[in-house]
Parts: structure tokens; sequence; C-alpha cells
């Protein structure tokens, strides 16, 4: 059987913060001073496990942090990558769900913790293509023109747009700033550059983005390693052979990864036609048919759409805005 091969985006972004060190510089870089001011210098303690939706596990990664408190206790930090190369506009709403399910999970059957929750501090990472166009909060979401009808909490989130952020601005680490010139998706020889200097020789992370390049990017491995000759990574050049045989025993090389993507967006295809059916009952048999055979790019606006809509017709041809 072949081998499943984990996303590409969430390996990688998993990889980038997995060092309590690198992740304390990412918290130190990118929380608010009114919130970083408030944490002791301790490193963060990950916590094992994901609360992100099965449905969206492809297009998001996240990790959850426990951080010290100056004052005395803690809180949680949970961060969330959105992989998707459009902004989702039921993020907020995804979001609190989330963090729903920590403080569930922390509480257990407890009484004396379901009354002293730890506070969570949202950080969402944002590396696609479109602008980002989603309220900044839950409560942004709420079509109630009198304030006594808002009985929601803020549930806003600390924002993070990898490609619109000036390249010092990224971070003061050399490994995260190096991490996430990769995640942006900068031109090959910019990148390749960035991952020589800034991750280590020999290290794993080194060879995590060179997969991530390998299997994301338009790149062929071949004219990966002629680019990393030319420039004279013969290091990186080699890393990046073990990977192409790596992906090609794993059945994605590029010529066989064809068959591997129909069977994602197959797969995918069935969840939203579940979630379809679902909310909206019988879906026409010309309609599942098209759905089974939309590619994944398509699958990807209907799931943005169905989140939305109203009827039916609204995933397929969600209303135009005026």
């Amino acid at each position: 059987m072949m081998a499943d091969l984990p996303n590409p985006h969430d390996k990688f972004f998993r990889a980038l913060l997995s060092d309590p060190g690198v992740a304390h510089d990412f918290l130190r870089d990118h929380l608010p001073n009114s919130i970083a001011g408030r944490l002791t210098t301790d490193p963060p303690e990950f916590v094992e496990g994901s609360f992100v939706d099965e449905a969206l596990a492809g297009s998001q990664s996240d990790l959850l942090m426990k951080v010290w408190l100056s004052s005395g206790g803690s809180a949680f930090i949970y961060v969330l990558g959105e992989h998707k190369s459009r902004p989702d506009p039921g993020l907020p709403l995804q979001l609190a769900s989330y963090m729903v399910r920590i403080w569930k999970r922390y509480a257990g059957t407890s009484p004396s913790r379901l009354r002293s929750l730890p506070p969570i501090i949202p950080i969402v990472v944002y590396h696609g293509e479109a602008d980002w166009t989603v309220p900044g909060s839950l409560r942004d979401m709420i079509d109630a023109d009198d304030p006594e009808l808002e009985f929601l909490p803020g549930s806003g989130y600390v924002f993070r747009n990898l490609r619109s952020m000036d390249l010092d601005a990224l971070s003061r680490n050399r490994e995260l700033r190096a991490g996430f010139i990769t995640l942006r998706q900068e031109p090959p020889p910019f990148v390749v550059a960035e991952i020589a200097k800034g991750l280590p020789e020999g290290g794993n992370l080194r060879r995590q983005a060179l997969e991530y390049v390998v299997r994301v990017y338009d790149l062929e491995p071949d004219e990966l390693k002629t680019l990393l000759r030319n420039e004279g990574h013969d290091e990186l050049e080699a890393i990046v052979g073990t990977i192409a045989e790596t992906l090609l025993e794993q059945g994605e090389a590029r010529g066989l990864a064809k068959g591997e993507a129909r069977g994602l967006s197959k797969g995918k295809a069935e969840s939203l036609l579940r979630l379809v059916r679902s909310r909206f009952g019988d879906v026409p048999d010309a309609r599942a048919e098209e759905l089974r055979s939309a590619d994944a790019e398509t699958l990807d606006r209907w799931l943005d759409a169905f989140l939305a809509a109203e009827s039916l017709d609204e995933v397929f041809e969600p209303p135009r805005r005026h």
C-alpha cells in the first residue's frame, strides 16, 4: 500500500515551531507588547494534540503552548496556521470552537478547573496569496443592531500575514526568518539562499524546508538541484536528491503524484458532500457528480462558500457582492 504523506504545510509549520527556544522567539516577535510583557522568560511548554476540524485538517495547522505569567498562573497560546490561498470568512467561528475544545479538555470533569479557566491567546498565521478580508473577531460577525443583543466574548485574535510583512519584521530569529520566507514562496534562488544561511547545517529543519520547496513550489526536483548546484550549495543539492528518492518511493514523484492527488480530491469531495447533505438535505445527482469530479482548488472554493451558504445553490454559485 502506498504510504500516506503528511500535508506539507502542516509538516513544515509544525517542524518550524517545534523547538521551545524558537517558539519563545516567535512569541517575543509576534505577540503584542502588552501581552508579551506579561510572560516570564521561561520557554513555552507544548501541549499534545490538534483541535482543528477534520474537514479543515488539509488547510490548517495548530500548535498549543502553555506559558507562564509574571503575575503567577499560566495561559495558553494557540497558534493556528492558515494555509489556504484565500481567506476563510468562517475563521473566527472556527477559532472560537477550537478554543472551547481546549478549555473542555483542560477542565475535564473538575468543577474547580471549570471555575478558573486559563486565558487563551490565539495567533493566526496566514501565508495565502489573497488579501485578508476576514472579520477580526467573532463579535464582528454577529448581525445585531443593538449592543444589548451581543452576548458574546470578543473572541479576537492576533493576526500575522507573512506575505504582507516586511522581511525584517518576520523574526529576529534566523531559523524563523528562513522558515517564514520559505512559507511565503518567494523566488526559489532567494529562498534557498535563506535556507542555507538561516537553518543549521546538518539539521532536520533544513531538510524539512527543502522538502517543502520540492512538494509545494512549482519546481521539479531536478530543476531545484540544478539551481542549488549553480549557487554552490552542494550539501543542499545532495539533500534534495535524497528527498526526491524518498518521495518517489512513497509515490509522490511528479508523475506518480497525480493518482494520489485524485485520491485526496475524492476524499475531500465526499466530505463536502456529507456536509452539504447534512445542512440542505438531498443533493441532485448532477450536482453530486459535479462535486465528485471537481479539482482540489474548486472544492476549496465550494467549501469556503458552504460556510456562509443559506441554500444549496449558494454553495456552487455564491452570490456576488455589490
